[in-house]
């Protein structure tokens, strides 16, 4: 808070940092970079209304004298002194300051600075014995070249045509500091942004920092290039300031959005309010919490606090829907809220979920029945991204789940993938494209559908009408690239069962010829035959990699089916292998074990019975099944 005098009230320690984070004990230590900020802060008022920054100041005979003339000096150093604890000490200091400052640019006047000379000039004024000299003289040559500058937004502009042609560090590193402390004037971040719009300034704001968009370009031509410097090189000092800069804008009494006509309370205005606090909380949100740390959450919990409690809650949803409601309760929760909001929205959210009608006033929001499971979906997938501890997660998800689980069997939406007729491939295909929209809730429900749906896209007929009915190789890799991605949605793998080859061996014509039969009925594109476990060996020896599926009986003459799978493993581990056998005895099985063997069937078998271990032993390949 400043006062009529021009300087900050003592008692006011702001959020940056408080006001004594630098006590000064030499004249060297004013130059360090708490220092320059704590005189900032000091002298705030001479700064805004002179269009100067801290690094000028300490770099300029003429702004300090300046600043000596001014009827408020004395007080700013009376003020420092009090804040310190240390009476009648800091005026010697500064007069030192300023001595020492007449006799190093008395010695060496600041040179020119040119862009196309910039980083040559900082590392010649820079290379000598004494570092803190040579730095000094480079933000000295600054402070003489922004002396054309009568606002801070034409010194920005100046600062950035400088720092246009380089990315070294060193030069750079004044350009960074000087910028920042632009940006933490509120005056010079209005300079810089032509005085926009509350609304315009924070979005440009956060927009520099996250670097999550492109600003527009009916943006400030400072900012613009500001954008420009800051997606190309590091520039940590300005980032951090203008989190700074998002702070201050944030603690204003400002508003993101005004009452529209008919809006008699308020109440839109302040939905949109939180929205729009929401959707900036997001953007600024990072894998460690937010931009800036601790203090950027507080700057938007303070703000939400004024608008999230338990009396706004009712007024903030009202008008909306229930599925709207819940939205908006979601997104509030995920908000940097203070504890007792963060309680009120927990506390509101559970009294919808504990609601005895809680079902039917969700199932009611949607007309369609594809929309009410996608909108259950959405529930859930909103329960499981929340705020709420692990537990009530849980408890949350699996009520939906539940609710969706028993509207699906009331609906009889999977009868036609049940029953025994073959359904129609396009009634497959309808909950497919919903499994892909993620419509269908982790649990029960998506088990059902999961189960359901992995015989029928198997199904020749399916594959033949949704994959075979491509316009080109293209289209069917495209299309099959989509199904696989849409199953994988609810853990169902798909196999392009036409393109797969597979090796058949049994020594009996009658069993060998049902196996190709079935295998061929499914749609597996290329399928050999062996008539004994020898003849297999012979296809199978340096060749194991064009096979996709081994259905081997287990007692052949000559070649064992167990012998064939241990010279198949020996050379190929991951080939899915199913033993065909009239004896599953449990010594047999674990014999097979042994040599990771994929799954059996035991004689005799039904074609249906004969698929459903094919397509296991093809999803998964490694786990040995019975």
């Amino acid at each position: 808070m400043t006062s009529d005098t021009g300087i900050t009230d003592a008692k006011d320690i702001d959020a940056e940092g408080g006001l004594d984070a630098a006590v000064c004990q030499s004249p060297d230590d004013f130059y360090a970079p708490q220092a320059r900020e704590s005189i900032g802060r000091y002298c705030q008022r001479f700064f805004e209304e002179s269009a100067l920054t801290p690094t000028e100041l300490l770099h300029s005979p003429r702004h300090q004298q300046s600043l000596s003339n001014t009827p408020t000096f004395v007080a700013i150093l009376q003020q420092a002194e009090r804040v310190m604890d240390r009476k009648g000490t800091l005026t010697a200091l500064v007069n030192e300051v300023a001595r020492l400052t007449r006799e190093r640019l008395k010695d060496a006047l600041p040179p020119d600075l040119l862009a196309s000379t910039y980083v040559a000039t900082v590392e010649r004024l820079s290379g000598g014995k004494d570092a803190f000299l040579g730095r000094f003289m480079v933000d000295a040559a600054l402070t003489t070249h922004l002396m054309q500058g009568r606002s801070f937004a034409e010194k920005a502009r100046l600062l950035l045509e400088l720092a246009a042609e380089t990315e070294d560090a060193d030069a750079l590193a004044p350009i960074d500091r000087l910028l920042g402390e632009i940006m933490r004037s509120d005056t010079g971040t209005a300079s810089c942004a032509q005085d926009a719009p509350f609304t315009d300034l924070v979005d440009m704001i956060v927009t520099l920092i996250a670097g999550d968009r492109a600003l527009p370009d009916t943006a400030p031509p400072v900012f613009k290039t500001m954008e420009t410097l800051v997606r190309r090189t590091a520039m940590p000092f300005l980032c951090d300031s203008l989190i700074v800069a998002f702070r201050r804008e944030l603690a204003k009494p400002h508003r993101f959005t005004i009452t529209s006509t008919g809006d008699l309370f308020g109440i839109e205005a302040v939905q949109r309010e939180i929205m729009a606090l929401s959707q900036l909380a997001q953007r600024l949100r990072t894998g460690e919490g937010y931009f800036g740390g601790d203090r950027t959450e507080a700057a938007l919990q303070r703000r939400t606090a004024l608008l999230v409690n338990e009396d706004t809650l009712p007024e903030i949803t009202k008008g909306r829907n229930f599925m709207q409601k819940l939205r908006i309760l979601f997104v509030l929760q995920k908000m940097p809220l203070s504890p007792s909001a963060g309680r009120a929205v927990n506390d509101y959210l559970k009294q919808f979920f504990d609601g005895r009608d809680f079902a039917g006033r969700l199932l009611d929001c949607w007309k369609e029945r594809n929309e009410k499971l996608k909108g259950l979906g959405e529930v859930q997938k909103m329960v499981q991204e929340s705020a709420f501890p692990e537990d009530d997660r849980e408890v949350m998800a699996q009520q939906v789940d539940d609710i969706q689980n028993a509207f699906i069997r009331t609906q009889r939406l999977l009868s036609p993938l049940q029953s025994k007729d073959e359904p129609n491939p396009d009634t497959v295909l309808d909950i497919v494209k919903l499994a892909g929209e993620g419509a269908f809730c982790m649990g029960k429900s998506r088990s059902a559908v999961a189960k359901a749906l992995y015989r029928q896209v198997h199904r020749p007929r399916f594959v033949r009408s949704f994959l075979l009915g491509a316009a080109g190789g293209k289209e069917r890799a495209a299309r099959a690239s989509w199904l696989r991605g849409a199953l994988a949605v609810i853990g169902v793998p798909f196999i392009d069962l036409s393109n797969l080859k597979a090796l058949v061996v049994d020594d009996e014509d009658g069993p060998r010829n049902f196996v190709e039969s079935v295998l061929h009925d499914l749609g597996i594109g290329q399928i050999e035959t062996a008539a004994d476990g020898q003849q297999a060996l012979d296809k199978l020896i340096g060749h194991e990699e064009a096979y996709d599926l081994i259905v081997c009986d287990w007692m052949m003459p000559k070649v064992s089916g167990l012998d064939v799978l241990k010279r198949v493993r020996e050379a190929r581990r991951d080939l899915p292998f199913l033993m065909v056998t009239a004896l599953a005895t449990l010594k047999a099985v674990e014999r097979a074990m042994a040599h990771n063997v994929n799954g059996y069937i035991a004689k005799p078998f039904t074609p249906e019975q004969l698929e459903d271990k094919v397509f296991l032993v093809l999803t998964q390949k490694s786990a040995p099944t019975v």
